[in-house]
């Protein structure tokens, strides 16, 4: 009766240091899954009408040429996104996959980021205000000289702000 006791303390004791095994075997599943889900993201955005596109070598050179042709055109699109009207140049669209900016000549996409939040980081990111708990926000790398040329006529064709108003 003893042995069967001490054999019954010594399984439970098996049972309970091993969902510490499962606990972590638990986070290891979510890492790979998040890890998975990154990569998969950054796969899809350097397709041709990604905003990774231009990191894609087919698309490099497609991509460089289609900046300089959208710098030139002006900024009279209207297309609406998120409970708003945004003026984007012409013949482009917005890739509401991923919010970047695709020239529909060449279906090339370009770096220029369109997304939603509900709050305002000014510092960082040109804003619009939608309503009190949604902001339109535009990114993109302002030091690329053609990159910066199309946000800046889409900053004040759009009435952006860096001060959340």
């Amino acid at each position: 009766m003893m042995l069967k006791k001490g054999i019954v303390l010594i399984m439970l004791g098996l049972i309970f240091s091993s969902c510490d095994l499962i606990y972590y075997g638990k986070i290891a599943v979510y890492e790979n899954k998040y890890r998975s889900e990154l990569e998969r993201s950054a796969r899809e955005g350097m397709k041709k009408d990604g905003p990774g596109a231009i990191n894609n070598e087919k698309y490099t050179e497609g991509v460089k040429e289609a900046i300089q042709d959208v710098m030139k055109r002006p900024v009279n699109k209207r297309v609406e996104f998120e409970e708003t009207t945004l003026l984007i140049p012409e013949n482009t669209r917005i890739n509401l996959k991923h919010g970047n900016i695709v020239d529909e000549k060449t279906g090339y996409g370009i770096a220029i980021l369109f997304k939603t939040d509900d709050g305002c980081t000014p510092e960082t990111f040109y804003t619009k205000k939608v309503r009190s708990n949604l902001y339109i926000v535009l990114g993109y790398n302002y030091k690329d000289k053609g990159l910066d040329a199309i946000g800046q006529k889409i900053i004040k064709a759009n009435s952006f702000t860096k001060t959340c108003k």
